[in-house]
């Protein structure tokens, strides 16, 4: 990547409707500063610009240490390697070199061990799962679901981030096919892993007491949309709220 090039990235990510600072973002030496400016070049579907942004993050190796506030750099480079991997599967529909990138963030999600402060574990998997999906491997499908809905891996008491999206991606499908019935207990299923305030659990229950099908479906949905709790939270936040 060029000197040109990459001032031309950060002039694109630092302007716009969502710009970022330049000053946080313009030093290509520090690879989180090309993380930030790839990504959000992707988010503007600045395809190719973000393209050749994460591609030179694709062999760092990220540190360990969990920083006193915000992202760590085990998170920026998940991140990174989902876009990636949605880039590439769009661009080329090539399943096989869109998983190893899935396949890493999906590693990465299960073996650090500390609060995320971006995404759920689970949705990573979850867009794995969509991947699959649309490259027609069933089989991958199904294991990638099963070994969600039966993951240990509670984030606080009973929140999970895989189950819940993996039950979730399930009622998805169902509701596709028009089986709202089988949807909507699939949804219930999903919520029951959702980290929920009061507010939350109202509505969960408002959701469960809808007599048709597709309109509890349709409640679950606009649920989903909702985030009333962070997915991880540390003790002392659980414990103040």
């Amino acid at each position: 990547m060029t000197e040109q090039e990459w001032q031309e990235c950060v002039e694109l990510a630092s302007g716009g409707e969502w710009p970022i600072p330049r000053e946080l973002i313009s030093d290509y030496n520090n690879w989180l500063c090309r993380s930030s400016v790839g990504r959000a070049l992707f988010f503007r579907e600045q395809i190719e610009e973000a393209m050749l942004v994460l591609s030179t993050i694709v062999e760092v190796v990220p540190s360990e240490a969990v920083p006193a506030s915000g992202m760590s750099e085990v998170e920026h480079k998940i991140l990174c390697l989902r876009d990636l991997a949605k880039i590439v599967w769009g661009l080329t529909a090539n399943a096989e070199a869109a998983l190893r990138f899935w396949d890493e963030a999906v590693e990465r999600c299960a073996n650090w061990q500390h609060p995320f402060n971006s995404v759920a574990r689970g949705e990573i998997s979850y867009g794995r799962l969509v991947m699959l999906l649309a490259a027609r491997q069933p089989a991958a499908v199904t294991a990638g679901v099963q070994a969600m809905i039966t993951s240990e891996r509670f984030e606080r008491e009973q929140v999970n981030s895989y189950r819940y999206f993996g039950y979730k991606f399930m009622a998805e499908k169902e509701f596709t096919l028009k089986n709202y019935q089988k949807a909507a207990l699939l949804y219930e299923q999903a919520f029951a892993y959702y980290p929920k305030s009061a507010a939350g659990l109202r509505d969960e229950v408002t959701a469960k007491a809808l007599p048709d099908a597709e309109e509890r479906c349709h409640k679950f949905q606009t649920m989903s949309s909702m985030q009333y709790l962070q997915w991880d939270l540390t003790p002392a936040a659980v414990i103040r709220r």
